[in-house]
């Protein structure tokens, strides 16, 4: 994918700040890095041709995240990367703000060199990011000219700690309209879920389908309904922070890792405090653990105190996990699934709406 030459119009006005120049990148830029259609539109804004963001997962081994602007890459490319942000590690090349020349950094990185000629970049500036997925990461920015390379360097140092620089890329280049920005938004965030576990990505779109069907027979739509749909999609979201060998365990959680594991649904509140998102979006992602009789996590709300979207979503959740092998057991059968979800019904799940999804299944079966 190339960039277009799109004009932009001047935002100093807009994304001036009176903060220092960043020696780190904070968030939420470190989560725009994993989508593209983030890192494109704040690419454009900052004249910058092409870039890469890479991450150190685990720490000595860097890998791509984000790349525009750049033709396919081989995986020698990728080993060539890791060896090049080892030598920013060691602090060969300066950060934040020194243009530097591709010729000069990649002559004896044959790949690299060879896509940005491909491309046609000539020089090069590179920020740090540091982000809750790994302990360092690095973004690459590739230009044609150094006037574009020069002046990047001061608008990026200027904006990236700027509420007003955010919400400008939010609301007026990445989208027309803030119902298609929140999208993105929450896109995005999947879709850096998804880079870390592959397997939650079908999850995800299952329980999103599902839960929206279950919704439309209790007569939800319009707005509501789509954002119980993004909800839905945010539903796992805090897991981003848990620990792999929690999360990839092939057997059961001892009870501290199942502390640790619960806080889940509390992080997600971190993760997302600096994005403009409706109240009613982030119910599901909140509140999906809670249990009619008060006895779930992490607040402990029972019966009709728990969102409807989220009293919804818990039993589409529970039934696709039911469906699914896991390291540690098997599938249930259906008749067992159906058998579970009714005898849950009044303790775990809503019993008005438990009966309504049981005829649902039945009549998808």
């Amino acid at each position: 994918m190339t960039l277009a030459a799109q004009p932009t119009a001047n935002r100093d006005t807009i994304i001036e700040t009176n903060q220092s120049l960043l020696t780190s990148v904070p968030l939420p830029f470190a989560s725009v890095a994993f989508s593209d259609s983030y890192h494109s539109a704040l690419l454009r804004n900052l004249k910058v041709d092409g870039g890469l963001v890479v991450f150190s997962r685990p720490a000595d081994s860097f890998y791509v995240s984000s790349a525009v602007g750049f033709p396919p890459r081989a995986e020698s490319f990728e080993q060539e990367l890791s060896q090049f942000c080892r030598m920013i590690d060691s602090s060969v090349f300066k950060l934040n703000g020194n243009v530097i020349r591709v010729a000069q950094v990649f002559s004896h990185m044959p790949m690299i060199r060879r896509m940005a000629d491909l491309s046609g970049y000539r020089y090069l500036r590179i920020y740090q990011i540091n982000d809750f997925l790994a302990a360092k990461g690095y973004w690459l920015m590739f230009f044609r000219d150094l006037a574009n390379a020069s002046s990047a360097g001061v608008l990026i140092n200027r904006s990236l700690s700027s509420p007003q620089f955010r919400d400008s890329l939010t609301e007026d280049i990445l989208a027309p309209s803030r119902d298609e920005a929140l999208d993105e938004i929450v896109l995005s965030w999947v879709t850096l879920l998804d880079k870390r576990d592959k397997e939650t990505e079908e999850h995800t779109e299952r329980v999103a389908r599902m839960a929206v069907k279950l919704a439309r027979r209790l007569g939800i739509n319009g707005l509501s309904l789509k954002n119980l749909w993004r909800g839905a999609l945010l539903h796992d979201i805090g897991k981003i922070v848990i620990p792999d060998e929690i999360l990839y365990k092939p057997g059961p959680l001892t009870e501290d890792e199942w502390h640790i594991m619960r806080l889940h649904p509390k992080i997600v509140k971190d993760l997302l405090k600096n994005f403009t998102i409706p109240k009613e979006v982030l119910e599901i992602p909140f509140s999906h653990h809670e249990k009619w009789d008060g006895s779930g996590y992490p607040d402990r709300l029972a019966g009709k105190d728990i969102p409807l979207s989220a009293r919804i979503f818990s039993l589409v959740d529970v039934w696709d996990a039911m469906r699914v092998d896991r390291p540690y057991r098997k599938c249930f059968p259906e008749s067992g699934i159906k058998a579970y979800l009714q005898s849950q019904s009044g303790k775990h799940f809503d019993p008005e709406i438990t009966p309504v999804f049981i005829d649902l299944i039945h009549a998808d079966s």
